[in-house]
């Protein structure tokens, strides 16, 4: 981070910014920006029905309470989306950089920030290339919430070796005993062992099945290069460990870590603990989940949840 107290009031554009989204995409984040400067960034949202509940809902944002975000931590968050939760973390922190490779959602967060009045944020719009713009030994903590899956799909190098260089890259920016919050989702959710559809592989039972067969559909189907790629809990925590991480934890985000009623260690998690609203807004395919042994409950969790302390 170039400074950990002054305002920048731009964005700060990357050579690997993404240019890859659709020019309506594009359009409509361009409104919802130019409403956001007159109207205020939550109305902006209301007025062009923009994603309300996954950008507003106060569940999106649980998650950061493993994080123990303190006042004089240096912080980086990776894919910082619209910037909902950038004005949470800017607000514990003693500064915060952001990356986001969707350049018109950097420069409406960006807008949310100054209209806070966060005066400790930087803001940058790239990150396609798996490197990250930042000095070694930078960041107290690094934030990567639901990037990790996507990421690789804007790349045509191997996922799991674009995900271990990133996590490299997320290692190398930490100081030491620097702490890495990354959730993504589990390759083994039990919404797709029940046979929901994988949004990143567009087939059934997706990242799910061995990675031969899912290729061999996909390319049945002519679907082209994956959006996204998974990993389970062992592997990757595996890529957590050979990274050099010295502790890594896991952490259960029920029913998954984009709305959840429970975020925490998985041995504090039962059915008692959620009310019966709760239960009654949960899909069948949560539900089963619940009856399940401890040991299945855990590898079939819709999200990989981890603390890693370099």
């Amino acid at each position: 981070m170039t400074s950990n107290s002054n305002n920048n009031n731009s964005v700060i554009y990357l050579h690997d910014v993404s240019e890859d989204e659709e020019v309506d995409i594009k359009d409509n984040l361009k409104s919802i920006i130019d409403d956001a400067k007159a109207l205020g960034c939550k109305e902006a949202l209301k007025k062009n029905n923009h994603n309300l509940e996954y950008i507003l809902s106060p569940k999106r944002s649980a998650y950061l309470s493993l994080a123990n975000i303190q006042k004089s931590d240096d912080v980086l968050e990776i894919g910082s989306s619209m910037g909902q939760h950038s004005i949470i973390i800017a607000q514990q922190c003693n500064s915060l950089a952001t990356i986001e490779v969707v350049p018109q959602q950097a420069e409406f967060a960006r807008v949310w920030c100054d209209e806070c009045e966060l005066t400790n944020v930087e803001i940058s719009a790239g990150g396609s290339s798996g490197k990250l713009p930042y000095a070694s030994n930078s960041f107290d903590l690094v934030v990567c919430n639901y990037v990790l899956e996507w990421c690789a799909g804007r790349s045509q190098m191997d996922p799991e070796s674009f995900h271990r260089q990133y996590i490299q890259e997320m290692f190398r920016v930490l100081k030491p005993n620097g702490r890495l919050l990354l959730a993504t989702k589990n390759r083994f959710s039990i919404r797709y062992i029940l046979g929901s559809e994988d949004e990143h592989l567009g087939i059934r039972f997706g990242s799910a099945l061995p990675r031969v067969i899912q290729n061999r559909f996909r390319k049945r189907a002519n679907l082209g290069h994956p959006t996204g790629y998974l990993h389970s809990w062992n592997a990757l925590q595996k890529i957590l460990e050979d990274t050099g991480f010295n502790s890594v934890i896991r952490y259960l985000a029920y029913p998954d870590n984009r709305y959840a009623d429970f975020v925490g260690p998985f041995d504090e998690f039962s059915r008692d603990t959620l009310s019966e609203s709760e239960l009654s807004r949960i899909g069948i395919k949560n539900r089963v989940a619940l009856h399940l042994s401890k040991g299945l409950f855990e590898k079939t969790s819709n999200s990989l949840v981890f603390l890693a302390i370099k």
